[in-house]
């Protein structure tokens, strides 16, 4: 019999049954005297998933959003899964990074047990965060978000035979929690309200209604998602998360767990909530800012490489909620009186945002994945002991500069584009002081960041190699090679942004279209 799988389900699909076959194939491996199989078998689910999410984008961009309701109701009674622009852009890129992070771990991982969970739990993970971004409804989104999240505190603690990985993944789970019931308790507000859970429903039932009921339902949930997004001052789990998780963790957590969070304030805030009505643009502006400068200031404080990184995820997503709260900003400021010049500043100020999804993604999931290239190497994470390990290791070394100049915004790299969005969203109203204001804090802030992106990049690559670096060799095949096509697509995309800032483009149009329609 032929099963007819929907296309919204078959990414889904595919994640959660190679999950469970995961430890079958660790038995097929082992009486085929292949130890290598569910390593590869893992990589081989994920890019068929991709695959999958490629056909889905395609058809979302030819024929609209592909809705399916899980259930075979229609809402309020049906779980509903919708694949729009923005949801098939964060999908993608949640599911490239975790491909690399597979093929990555058929090296890195080998001396640990349990590879099996630990297969089935990354396989889990991707299939949280692309059932968070398909979801349309918050009872369909909290099931995949608890998904997303029980498998990482699995996933910080893997190594738990040790108290560091213990102890980040109970702090983790902790703080996540929190955030969990501060989202439960903001949509149960929306609820009482709205009569509904279907995000279309929710958003014509609650079309200019403007209640303080609805405001406090607004703050609960940037507070819930803020939590995972690592948002100051909800932030201290991540640089504890980083160091203890195995470096590909640290990429997944830094890469696209904490986006998922950005992503559940967007869709919440720019679907449900009229900045037109609910002038949240400016708090944005400010958590942003906050965020991005109380990051940095943290960063200069580690001397450990994978928690300066973790600090300089935080930073990066002050950079995205800044662009954010730009959009919502104009929109409720400018938003009657110049509704084209606001509409476009949005677009502008979210495509900027969105591409720096893509583009932080890529590059902090190949700074961590390089010092975990360090760290297999030289058994370390201290960054004095690791100076001049670049110098042993060509390769990784070369694609670590990658990174850090892709992320310090250095042209051509990709990092540069999506800042430079943002900064020109944030100057596109030279009268607007509180804009202006903003934007200038962005820019020493980046400017900030560019220098220890170049000092860590002077004591790894350029300093004469330390007595521990000198013993260093280049990393295995499979860690090197996903790390050097990471750092070559940070160049790519650099060169040629077209593709990816289309599509970033049509996604920011997505999220907006609720609004922008009046």
């Amino acid at each position: 019999m032929v099963v007819n799988v929907p296309l919204i389900l078959q990414p889904l699909a595919i994640l959660f049954v190679g999950a469970v076959l995961v430890p079958l194939v660790k038995v097929m491996g082992a009486k085929l005297n292949a130890p290598k199989l569910m390593d590869a078998f893992a990589a081989s689910v994920l890019a068929f998933t991709l695959y999958k999410l490629y056909a889905l984008t395609t058809q979302a961009l030819s024929g609209g959003p592909v809705e399916f309701y899980l259930s075979g109701f229609p809402p309020p009674l049906g779980s509903a899964l919708r694949a729009d622009l923005l949801s098939a852009f964060m999908a993608m890129t949640f599911c490239s990074l975790g491909l690399f992070v597979a093929i990555y771990s058929i090296r890195y991982m080998e001396e640990d047990t349990g590879l099996d969970m630990y297969y089935a739990l990354l396989l889990t993970l991707v299939a949280g965060l692309v059932g968070v971004v398909l979801a349309w409804d918050f009872l369909t989104l909290f099931v995949f978000w608890e998904t997303m999240c029980v498998s990482g505190y699995v996933l910080v603690g893997f190594r738990k035979y040790k108290w560091e990985p213990v102890e980040a993944g109970f702090k983790y789970l902790i703080m996540s929690t929190f955030g969990s019931i501060f989202m439960f308790y903001g949509v149960s507000f929306l609820f009482s309200l709205a009569g509904t859970l279907n995000f279309t429903q929710m958003a014509e039932a609650l079309h200019g209604v403007k209640s303080p009921l609805l405001y406090l339902a607004l703050c609960m949930i940037v507070v819930g998602f803020g939590v995972t997004a690592a948002m100051v001052p909800f932030h201290t789990w991540l640089p504890d998360a980083h160091p203890a998780a195995p470096s590909g963790i640290s990429a997944m957590l830094s890469g696209v767990v904490i986006k998922a969070g950005v992503y559940g304030m967007y869709r919440s805030a720019f679907t449900l909530f009229n900045p037109a009505l609910y002038n949240y643009g400016a708090a944005l502006m400010a958590f942003g800012v906050l965020t991005l400068s109380v990051a940095n200031l943290m960063a200069l404080l580690q001397r450990d490489i994978k928690r300066l990184f973790a600090y300089s995820s935080i930073v990066n997503i002050g950079y995205i909620v800044t662009g954010g709260g730009i959009a919502a900003y104009v929109l409720s400021t400018y938003g009657a009186s110049s509704p084209t010049l606001a509409s476009s500043v949005a677009v502008f100020a979210l495509t900027g945002a969105l591409f720096h999804v893509f583009n932080h993604a890529i590059g902090k999931g190949l700074l961590f994945l390089c010092s975990g290239c360090f760290l297999h190497e030289a058994k370390t994470r201290d960054l004095a002991q690791l100076e001049g390990i670049g110098r042993r290791m060509p390769w990784t070394g070369a694609s670590l500069s990658i990174g850090l100049l892709a992320l310090a915004g250095v042209p051509p790299l990709n990092g540069f584009w999506s800042k430079l969005f943002i900064i020109l969203a944030g100057l596109s109203i030279p009268g607007d002081a509180f804009m202006v204001a903003v934007t200038a804090l962005l820019i020493l802030n980046a400017i900030f960041a560019a220098a220890y992106y170049l000092w860590v990049m002077q004591r790894v690559i350029l300093k004469e190699p330390t007595e521990r670096a000198s013993k260093a060799r280049e990393a295995p095949l499979a860690m090197a090679l996903p790390v050097v096509a990471m750092a070559a697509i940070c160049i790519v995309v650099g060169v040629l942004p077209g593709s990816i800032l289309s599509f970033a483009d049509a996604a920011a149009r997505s999220l907006l279209s609720f609004i922008l329609r009046g």
